[in-house]
């Protein structure tokens, strides 16, 4: 509420009790909405000398402003982190209406709609404003849940002769499965048992695995596993454990004739 007035009136005498009729006018950013006639007896300052009377009238639209600019000033100056996504539920802290401050924030370039309930704040750069990074965004869309980015981006470091690229990021989690685009970026969710900090050697056997999406032959796979085991690249009883855990009875098989190709630690 911007403010608020109060235009006061006499009202015709038809009973005994005079009475003064007040009218409240409601506005939020300078917009009328609505007003509210109230009628108090006037036996409330009757006896009181006018300029008293008139001074507990100004004093309690005095009051009226005071509050309703103060609360305006939290709700519609949120503190936003730049980088940092959020639901819209995250923006309730600074606002009895989420829906309607988002809006309002997106509008005003503060925030952006990376898909529906789902906002962050750009970063600034030379070249413009920056969107926020991919794991943030995954961050607020599960909600704090457990997530991993695996495939090309991942696969494609570890020297096992893996050189896809996919138009969607492969992300796995425990809540959905599908594929989603958020802020024109398009990732594919699957929901599948993950560790929740993997080790290099999960991203090993997850590639084991996905080896007909990455587009490399097992076979290649199994010659330049062997050859980084040799050199000494893997914890040997990681690769071991992740197989166990995490991967198939065909993946553990061929984890365990690699192993034995690689021949002792030397």
């Amino acid at each position: 509420m911007a403010g608020v007035k109060q235009e006061a009136q006499r009202v015709p005498r038809r009973s005994r009790a005079p009475v003064r009729q007040v009218r409240c006018l409601l506005a939020i950013d300078g917009v009328a909405l609505t007003s509210i006639p109230m009628v108090l007896p006037s036996t409330t300052t009757q006896g009181w000398p006018a300029s008293l009377a008139r001074c507990v009238e100004i004093g309690y639209v005095f009051y009226g402003i005071f509050l309703t600019e103060v609360d305006l000033s939290q709700t519609t100056q949120p503190n936003l982190e730049a980088g940092r996504a959020y639901r819209t539920r995250d923006l309730r802290r600074w606002g009895a209406n989420p829906t309607r401050l988002a809006r309002r924030l997106v509008s005003e370039g503060k925030l952006r709609e990376a898909a529906r309930g789902l906002f962050y704040a750009p970063t600034g750069s030379r070249f413009g404003p920056a969107p926020a990074r991919e794991d943030e965004i995954l961050r607020a869309f599960f909600a704090g849940s457990p997530f991993v980015i695996t495939g090309p981006p991942r696969w494609n470091t570890l020297g096992l002769g893996s050189t896809a690229m996919f138009v969607a990021t492969l992300v796995y989690n425990k809540r959905r499965t599908g594929e989603f685009t958020f802020d024109g970026r398009r990732f594919l969710l699957r929901r599948v048992l993950f560790p929740e900090s993997p080790p290099p050697e999960w991203f090993v056997i997850d590639l084991l695995q996905h080896h007909e999406m990455a587009g490399v032959s097992l076979a290649e796979l199994e010659e330049r596993l062997v050859a980084t085991l040799r050199e000494g690249r893997w914890n040997r009883d990681h690769v071991r454990e992740m197989a166990v855990a995490y991967g198939t009875k065909a993946t553990l098989s061929t984890v365990e004739r690699c192993l034995d190709a690689a021949g002792p630690i030397s």
